[in-house]
């Protein structure tokens, strides 16, 4: 969580440990803003010395624009760091078009096809790190029960599964429906709460392909059923780890002690 306090990945990793994490999820900020092995390795040998472990690399990227091949480039040099930092994961966004869908689904085919294209190429060089390349069900056309269907079907990879609880809602599909199909493919976790309300509530509530808006909230003040599914990743064996998804303006430090209490017992 990218709160005021938190500066670098040496902060993050200490918080974590304030926190009494085990794990931490890496992202394309801070010190790795920019893929850097050396930095990377800086990294790694803090976060043992503090027996932190990464349990995903995370990018928040765009490989269906007019630069895909340079952010496909990119990615490759983001899974070189995540192999340094130990991840298993690396898991990166493919279509970054969230506000109006009416901007991305008459192209949907079109974005859809060079998703596949570039997410292929990343997988095949993830695969050689010993990195697995991972997807969640996010945006209008990469999101939903068929959405990631239509992938897992298409790029003939053994991609993974990320189940993000809130961003199951911009598709108006069901979460623990979403779980019940795609269980056996699933290996890591985002959990965050959304409202969903049939007008906006702020400016930054997002609209989804069903005409409702989505707003995010504190992790258990939401709409999202995160007990549910919790419970029925739980059913499944589900082995992974979850993510706490929270950005805030202020120190939120009160708030995610919350909300770890509160999911160490539906977790447990």
């Amino acid at each position: 969580p990218p709160f005021p306090r938190i500066k670098s990945y040496y902060d993050m990793i200490d918080v974590s440990v304030e926190f009494g994490l085990s794990h931490l999820e890496a992202f394309c900020m801070f010190e790795l803003a920019k893929p850097d092995v050396e930095k990377a390795k800086q990294i790694k040998a803090y976060a043992d010395s503090k027996n932190i472990r990464f349990s995903c690399f995370s990018v928040y990227i765009n490989i269906v624009g007019d630069d895909s091949e340079e952010m496909i480039k990119k990615l490759k040099g983001y899974a070189d760091c995540a192999a340094i930092l130990g991840s298993p994961y690396l898991h990166h966004t493919i279509c970054c078009e969230f506000s109006e869908p009416d901007k991305v689904i008459p192209y949907k085919d079109e974005l859809f096809a060079k998703g596949v294209h570039a997410v292929r190429e990343v997988y095949d060089y993830t695969e050689k790190l010993g990195v697995k390349a991972i997807y969640e069900e996010q945006g209008f056309i990469f999101n939903g029960i068929d959405g990631i269907g239509k992938l897992i079907d298409t790029v003939d990879r053994e991609i993974g599964i990320v189940v993000d609880f809130g961003n199951i809602a911009q598709s108006g599909d069901d979460l623990l429906m979403f779980i019940e199909k795609y269980s056996d493919k699933i290996v890591h976790a985002h959990i965050k709460d959304f409202n969903v309300t049939n007008e906006p509530i702020s400016a930054s509530s997002l609209k989804t392909l069903t005409g409702k808006y989505i707003t995010d909230s504190n992790i258990g003040e939401g709409d999202v059923k995160i007990k549910e599914a919790i419970d029925l990743l739980n059913k499944y064996g589900y082995e992974g780890s979850y993510g706490i998804e929270s950005c805030a303006n202020e120190d939120n430090s009160p708030y995610i002690r919350k909300a770890i209490a509160s999911l160490n017992l539906l977790i447990s």
